[in-house]
């Protein structure tokens, strides 16, 4: 008979506890990780969610067929559609069991307490998978994190078997979006070079996170000789991405708050490493101020509610991190230093919690973390499971719903879309045969732009087009896949101008248009510049607007100032509008301002032109969204090539007559 108080009973009751706290947290961590069953809506987020769960069922392939900022295995970040639920949920089924065996690593090297082991890796789990926008984004600086911690603080070998698993599913995240792919490759670089220079050992685990990314890479369907292309690509795009994508009015106070914290998150982590590896110590430091440089880059180009919000939240995560990793260097301490870094999670924790509300108002952070932990959150999952039946009747629920709001007509053979809004396509049951750059507002650089136009000269493009003009953040109408234009207007004809949107048919002998040159000079920002007086003529516009190099280091650290453009038009009214540089250096129709469908069939039209008129722009004045309208960051002045698109028009007056009985 066993004493009271024996050593075994202890035992057996320590184990108990250990293994009870280890469970619940996998529990946990399985049901965070739970793909999400929402069905995508018919925005731009949704739509092009939707749009990547469809590329993996039919195989499209990324840098060729679809060029975008998420790769092949991109459906993993949200959404839900009936022939990727069961694999979405295998993969975030085994994706969790290994952050929860990584992650558990590091919770217990932060306490041998297994109470606040667990609460740990619930913060650092729940935080790291609450639903936004972009969500997906905090989970990869989590992932990445864990990873960079377990290496420098946790695990003395050169490579364990944690960190090579951890490896692997960073191989698989980096094909969900390509920062996670940047994010993957730094710090898996930097342990890397610590294999190297202070262990003295081969870098395994970059061969592992390559051969990773070419395994996951051809199961999802995509050809190797692709992969190259599928990088270049995503490359261009990042590249872009500040310049085009910036939107918004940060305020200054925000910005040096979250840089304030991100210091002070570096300086605990280089004390946590100098401890422990001395001058080796960079590595982490520069890995940790690597991830968080990029998260400030996408909190604050966009500066809207879903990236900001991912931003704040993904540095409660570092805190939460580096608060792992320092905590056992602090006990050896004074008290003080243990007590100021509580004093400055907390402070973290005030400022995620103040941002999600300032977009959030409706929902407190704590009270979204604290329901993670309901029954009826625990459940979700089994539910989900175990009546597919309900979800799917959901998802045909939502296609009804869109198609009543999105009527568009029956076609024969297959559709792409402009300028986006593909759920409205998935809704209609057409087959959809999307142009690369398959939402307009992302063709922001020349190359992109003429990803697209070439597509429409190949054989290869949609037999139908649905279109509508839906410009992003204000941008010039005819900006948004502007070399584009010419061919929409010269290889498909008009055939159905009734409801949102126009539906036009691919013909089958391309008519020519023509570029005759007008003009070249320059004009500098503010200035404003009459246009050559040409009636029932349309301009083609080409600007070289481009950054000074105080405007490339100020992309390349935070964004430039953003550049407008105002038209005067004939009728006498004066109209800013968003300009992307890279959109204006390949080309667009100036005049007349195409602003909606049915100024387009008029641009079309053999006898439009009279609608047209009074839109023609007869002056036009580019500026910085500044309060002197002028900028540092792009060179001035600006070269301006103008020339008179000629194309021949469509007889559309029976489509209109018969549109009109």
């Amino acid at each position: 008979m066993i004493a009271k108080n024996s050593p075994s009973k202890k035992r057996f009751w320590t184990a108990a506890v250990r293994w009870l706290a280890a469970s619940t947290a996998l529990v946990y961590t399985l049901v965070q990780f739970f793909p999400g069953t929402t069905v995508s809506a018919p925005t731009i987020d949704g739509s092009w969610m939707q749009t990547l769960h469809v590329a993996y069922e039919q195989h499209w392939q990324f840098g060729r067929d679809i060029v975008f900022t998420f790769g092949p295995w991109g459906f993993l970040s949200g959404g839900y559609y009936p022939p990727t639920f069961t694999i979405s949920v295998i993969v975030w089924t085994m994706l969790a069991v290994v952050f929860w065996w990584a992650g558990w690593r590091v919770a217990c090297h932060f306490s041998g307490n297994k109470f606040f082991s667990w609460l740990w890796l619930a913060g650092f789990t729940g935080m790291a998978n609450l639903y936004i926008g972009q969500s997906f984004d905090i989970r990869c600086v989590a992932w990445v994190l864990l990873l960079l911690f377990l290496h420098f603080f946790v695990e003395d070998s050169p490579i364990t078997a944690r960190q090579a698993l951890l490896a692997i599913a960073l191989g698989l995240l980096s094909l969900v979006k390509f920062t996670s792919l940047m994010e993957a490759t730094v710090v898996v670089g930097i342990i890397a070079a610590d294999n190297v220079f202070r262990q003295r050992r081969f870098p395994w685990i970059a061969p592992l996170l390559a051969g990773s990314l070419l395994f996951f890479w051809a199961a999802a369907g995509q050809h190797i000789s692709i992969l190259w292309p599928f990088l270049l690509n995503s490359w261009q795009m990042t590249d872009g991405y500040t310049e085009a994508m910036q939107y918004g009015v940060t305020e200054t106070l925000f910005v040096i708050c979250f840089l304030s914290v991100v210091a002070m998150i570096v300086a605990l982590t280089g004390y946590a490493a100098w401890r422990r590896h001395r001058r080796f110590g960079v590595f982490p430091v520069a890995g940790m101020s690597a991830v968080m440089f990029m998260t400030f880059k996408h909190g604050y180009v966009r500066s809207d509610s879903d990236h900001e919000t991912a931003a704040a939240l993904s540095l409660l995560v570092a805190a939460l991190s580096c608060l792992a990793v320092l905590w056992p260097v602090l006990q050896r301490g004074k008290n003080w230093s243990r007590q100021a870094t509580l004093l400055l999670v907390a402070g973290i924790l005030f400022f995620s919690s103040f941002t999600f509300t300032r977009w959030f108002p409706d929902d407190g952070l704590l009270e979204q973390f604290v329901h993670t932990f309901s029954v009826r959150s625990i459940q979700a999952p089994i539910k989900s499971m175990a009546d597919t039946g309900r979800l799917q009747k959901i998802y045909d629920q939502n296609l009804a719903a869109i198609r009543k709001q999105f009527p568009i007509p029956a076609v024969e053979g297959d559709a792409d879309i402009y300028p986006w809004n593909q759920m409205a396509l998935f809704a209609g049951g057409l087959s959809c045969h999307p142009r690369p750059l398959f939402q307009s507002y992302f063709a922001y650089t020349p190359g992109l732009a003429e990803l697209n136009a070439a597509f429409l000269r190949s054989d290869h493009a949609a037999s139908n087009i649905v279109f509508e003009i839906d410009p992003l953040n204000g941008r010039y109408p005819s900006l948004d896949d502007g070399l584009s234009w010419p061919e929409l207007l010269t290889r498909y004809d008009i055939k159905d101008t009734n409801g949102t949107y126009l539906l036009l048919k691919r013909t089958a002998i391309p008519r020519e248009y023509h570029l005759t040159p007008l003009t070249e000079t320059t004009i500098h920002f503010g200035e404003t510049f009459t246009l050559p007086s040409v009636t029932n003529t349309v301009l083609w516009a080409e600007m070289d607007i481009n950054k000074s190099m105080l405007g490339t280091v100020a992309e390349a650290l935070y964004k430039p100032a953003i550049v407008r453009l105002m038209v005067s038009l004939r009728d006498g009214r004066q109209i800013y509008f968003r300009l992307v540089p890279g959109e204006a250096r390949g080309g667009f129709i100036l005049s007349p301002l195409v602003g909606d469908k049915s100024s387009f069939v008029s641009l079309a039209s053999t006898d439009g032109w009279s609608k047209l008129s009074g839109l023609e722009v007869t002056a036009i004045t580019i500026s910085a969204a500044t309060k002197s309208g002028s900028t540092l960051c792009y060179e001035s002045p600006v070269k301006l090539s103008l020339y008179r698109l000629d194309y021949p028009r469509q007889d559309l007056t029976k489509t209109e007559n018969h549109l009109s009985k």
